[in-house]
Formats: structure tokens, C-alpha cells, sequence
């Protein structure tokens, strides 16, 4: 596509009519390259585009690609079908994609059985009395005051929209309904936007300043941007493998683990910079492109393995994992040794367990996690047998002060909780702390008493267990029901103290929270030191520096 040498990008500005604009993009000299993402606009968003044209509001600029190169590109856009390529010069959108789909798909539709496309209703049509746009599904009969977009550049369209106007309307409405269909149609029709067109670019030239436009305007997924620069007909396209993993994931209680630590994963395998940036410079080049399918595969095994020593760990859930990074570097560990001896085992969970309660990755930079990152590998590869840039003698974060499901530090408290073994509140069978957490988010955490006077209290993670699904409201009324015998199997795995039953039964609500706290705060200091985990010094702490899970810059 290329014949190696650096070309000067020419930048040649335009301004077009909507209407000039609409017919090149259905005539295929104006393409949507394969490398752009698909349209992800809602349907919200084509009212709003649609009615900045009626009122003359700018939409921004155009930029297209002209080349004679044969790139590929999509046959259609959105329900509207696009001529083939012709030989010769064509402009390939860049940036603009998602104005330019709406524009082309409501303006040019022909076919309203086949309307709903991309998940969006394109029978667009604009309410002539509220002077709104709304999809057909708002009014069924479409009555005359609905006048469908696709026929405001039509011209029969158009006299055969106002002569239905003619013929339906009020005779008081019918004058005022013609009026603002010819003031929205002239709208349309003298409306004038800015093309710029990029000359004298090669592929790799035109790639750049996509990515860099994605980096500076309305970002894409940092995976849909890798997928974008290494596109080619029928090869591997990272976006759309990384969402069958997704899938797989989510079976395993990890579907909302952040698609960026997949990502991460890859780079690891590929030996290149975890916290890699310039996409473009990094992923057009031939031998990284060639060796991506092969490093997908394998960081997808690694992390499959990963998520074993994770489950034994007791997390089973992304809303149970401290940190996502805890998964990357396991997830190469394992892409590196997928049979590693007890010894390495051994260090790996006291690894993940100090990381965790001392909250490591939330007060490192880069630098230190990429240390992190070799130690890993030099544990995977025998070269080491010891870490030093985490350092497994840290003092852990004390008990945690508030409630917080983004938390590290509370996560780790979490994970103590459901080792546990929580039981149901129903009083019979055991709860799925993991299961539960996926299904139903922080909804999974009930309070035990919705409104004590002190909001400290209120807050506290001693304030907070595991509870059924159908479980709605404070948790006491529901354990006051509950006969002693029961309780006294079930407290327990809650973490309340042996006199839970009797503080229950006299009502004294705040020495129920308080003596839990004091048992919940001693039981996490032992799971600790069973773990190898250095203990803090204070009990509690006022303030958790850590206070995301979300360990990216």
C-alpha cells in the first residue's frame, strides 16, 4: 500500500452542501473505511445532530482521506446501501463517522421495512406542531403533522409528504404545518458544513492522524483502537476477539473487569509496554501486527489460568479483585509457566494477598509497576525466587472506616467476609458471595441497619453483609424473625459477636454494629497473619489513601 517513502500531507479545505455531502457518501466516492469503529451513536444522539441542522448550528468538520489506494470499506451505512468503489480518487472519513451515518441513513432512506439497523430506529421524523424530532414508534399512524426526514432532500418525497399534509390536516393546521416543513426543508437544503480533505498521505500518514484524533476528541476504546489500526479484510481484529473473551469472562463472575486490562495482558504478551499509548506508532508496525494473534491466544491462556489461583483464592468475582493489574501480572506469570512448582505457587498468593491489604498498587507509578511487572517473569522463568519491588514485609492498611465496593482495601476486607461462608438470611442453605457481587453489583451487600443516628455507622463496612437476592431493606428485621437456633448458625458466618443473639432479641441495635466491628476487625487480623501478611499497627484508620479499584493513570 506503501512504497516506503514519507509523503507531505496536503490539507485542502472545502465547504459542501448537506445535501452535495450526503449524495458522495451514496455514491461511494465518499467511504467509511473498515478501520473505523462501527457506529455507536443512540438514538437521542440523531435527534440532537438533526436538529442543530434545522437551527444552523455548526456540527463540526468533516475530515476525509483522498487516495487512489484501494482501501476496504463498508458496504453500507446504516440501513442505506453504498455504490462499489469506483477507480480513481476517493475520500475515506477519518473523522466524522457517526455525524455523517445519521445524516446519510435518516436523509437517504428508502426502505422503511428494513429500518432498524444498528439498534437505531432510522425512520426518523419530525413533529411539524412540537418542532421535535421522534421515531416512528412514538406514532403509530404517522399523522400528517409527522413529516419524515428521508423526503426533506427527496423532491417528490417532499411534495408527497406536504400533499398528505393537504389532505389530513385540520383546515386551521393546514397552512402552519406547510409553512414549517418548507422553513425545515430549507433548512436542510442550504445548510453548509467544512470538509477538509487530507492529499499526498500514505496509509500509515492517514492511520496517525486518525489516532491522533481519537486521542484529543471523543475517545474509542483503547482495544477498538488497536483493532482500527491493524485492520485488514478477513484478519485478526483484537476488538471483536476481546468481546468473545468478554463473554467467556463474564460466565466465569468476571464480565465487568475493564476491556483495558485485557488489553494489557496483550501488550505483556507481545513483551512490549503494558501502558503503551501511541497506538499508532506501536501497531502499524508489520512485525507487532503478525505477532498479535499469537499473543492474544496466549495471554488468554494465561489468564485463564490465573483466574484458577484466583478462584482457590476465593475470588471469584472482578468485584472481589483489588486491583485489575493483580490479574495482568498473574495472567503473564501463567502465559510464561503454566506449571509452576509449590514454591512459586506459595509466593504468588502471599504476593496477591500483601498487594491487596497493603493496597501496593494504588500508591505506585508506572515505573515501579512495570518493575513489579519483571519480577513476575523472573519468578515465571526460575530466574528468581524473591521479590523486592514489592516488598512482601509491608504493613497492611488498617481496618477500613467507610464502605466503599470501589476499594481495594474493601475488596480485601470482602474477600474476607465471604471466607466466611456466609448463609442465607432465609435461614436455610449458603449464599455465593462471588455470584451474587457479578449479578447484582453492590446490591449484593445489604445493610444491617439502614439508619442509625451516627453516620459513621451508617457507613461502616461492620454495617454491611451478604444477603439473598430478593432480599429488600435493613437486614434486622429480617434476623429478628429468625428462632435462636437459627441465628446461632447464622450469625457466625456473618462475622457478628457471640452476643449477637441477645443484643438482637433486647433491641440494642448500635452494640449489635459495634461489638460485629470489633469481631469482624479481630477475624480479618487473623485471615491476615494465616496469609503472611503483615499486621498493622493501628486497628482502624480515619481515611484509606487507596480508594479505587481502578489502578489507571
Amino acid at each position: 500500500m506503501s512504497d516506503g517513502r514519507q509523503k507531505r500531507t496536503e490539507v485542502v479545505p472545502e465547504v459542501v452542501f448537506l445535501g452535495k455531502l450526503v449524495e458522495r457518501v451514496a455514491a461511494g466516492k465518499i467511504r467509511v473505511p473498515r478501520f473505523q469503529r462501527n457506529f455507536v451513536w443512540k438514538q437521542p444522539d440523531l435527534y440532537t445532530l438533526l436538529d442543530s441542522v434545522r437551527r444552523g448550528f455548526p456540527i463540526g468538520s468533516i475530515l476525509v482521506w483522498d487516495t487512489d489506494e484501494e482501501i476496504e470499506s463498508t458496504s453500507r451505512i446504516g440501513p442505506v446501501g453504498i455504490n462499489p468503489r469506483t477507480k480513481g480518487l476517493v475520500g475515506y472519513l477519518l473523522d466524522g463517522q457517526q455525524r455523517v451515518s445519521t445524516l446519510v441513513g435518516t436523509l437517504r432512506l428508502a426502505d422503511e421495512t428494513d429500518a432498524v439497523v444498528d439498534q437505531i430506529d432510522w425512520r426518523v421524523y419530525y413533529d411539524l406542531d412540537s418542532q421535535e424530532f421522534i421515531h416512528r414508534q412514538r406514532q403509530e399512524s404517522a399523522g400528517p403533522q409527522y413529516f419524515p426526514v428521508r423526503s426533506l432532500l427527496n423532491t417528490a418525497g417532499f411534495f408527497e409528504a406536504c400533499r398528505r399534509i393537504q389532505s389530513d390536516s385540520g383546515s386551521g393546521a393546514i397552512q402552519r404545518r406547510l409553512d414549517e416543513a418548507d422553513r425545515l426543508a430549507n433548512a436542510f437544503r442550504d445548510y453548509q458544513l467544512p470538509l477538509i480533505h487530507i492529499r499526498e498521505a500514505d496509509l500509515e500518514s492517514a492511520v496517525t492522524v486518525f489516532a491522533r484524533l481519537n486521542r484529543t476528541g471523543r475517545k474509542m476504546a483503547a482495544d477498538e483502537m488497536v483493532s482500527a489500526l491493524t485492520y485488514q479484510e478477513g484478519e485478526f481484529h483484537l476488538a471483536g476477539m476481546l468481546s468473545e473473551f468478554k463473554a467467556e469472562l463474564k460466565k466465569r463472575g468476571f464480565g465487568n473487569l475493564d476491556r483495558v486490562f485485557l488489553l494489557r495482558s496483550v501488550l505483556a504478551a507481545l513483551e512490549r509496554d503494558i501502558y503503551a499509548k501511541d497506538w499508532a506508532d506501536l501497531m502499524v508496525k508489520p512485525e507487532v501486527r503478525e505477532k498479535l494473534p499469537g499473543a492474544f491466544e496466549a495471554a488468554k491462556q494465561g489468564i485463564r489460568l490465573a483466574l484458577v489461583l484466583l478462584g482457590r483464592l476465593g475470588v471469584t468475582s472482578d468485584r472481589l479483585l483489588p486491583y485489575g493489574l493483580q490479574l495482568v501480572l498473574l495472567g503473564e506469570f501463567h502465559r510464561i509457566c503454566p506449571h509452576p512448582t509449590d514454591r512459586a505457587v506459595d509466593l504468588l498468593k502471599r504476593w496477591f494477598w500483601v498487594t491487596s491489604f497493603t493496597g501496593w498498587f494504588g500508591g505506585v507509578n508506572t515505573a515501579q509497576a512495570k518493575r513489579a511487572l519483571e519480577e513476575i517473569r523472573g519468578l515465571a522463568r526460575g530466574t528468581s525466587e524473591e521479590f523486592n519491588v514489592v516488598d512482601l514485609g509491608s504493613q497492611a492498611q488498617p481496618f477500613p472506616d467507610r464502605f466503599d465496593a470501589r476499594s481495594a482495601r474493601v475488596r480485601a476486607f470482602l474477600l474476607y467476609l465471604a471466607s466466611l461462608g456466609p448463609r442465607s438470611l432465609q435461614g436455610d442453605g449458603d449464599l455465593d458471595p462471588g455470584s451474587l457481587l457479578s449479578q447484582l453489583g453492590t446490591d449484593a451487600l445489604g445493610y444491617v441497619w439502614s439508619n442509625p443516628d451516627q453516620s459513621d455507622m451508617v457507613s461502616s463496612p461492620a454495617n454491611r453483609l451478604f444477603v439473598d437476592p430478593e432480599h429488600v431493606g435493613q437486614a434486622l428485621g429480617r434476623l429478628s424473625e429468625l428462632d435462636d437456633r437459627t441465628l446461632d448458625a447464622l450469625l457466625p458466618t456473618h462475622g457478628f459477636s457471640v452476643d449477637g443473639i441477645a443484643r438482637l432479641r433486647n433491641g440494642d441495635r448500635e452494640g449489635l454494629i459495634k461489638s460485629r466491628r470489633e469481631t469482624l476487625i479481630a477475624g480479618e487480623r487473623s485471615f491476615m497473619a494465616e496469609r503472611n501478611v503483615k499486621l498493622p499497627t493501628e486497628l482502624t484508620a480515619a481515611t484509606i489513601a487507596d480508594s479505587e479499584t481502578s489502578d489507571e493513570e
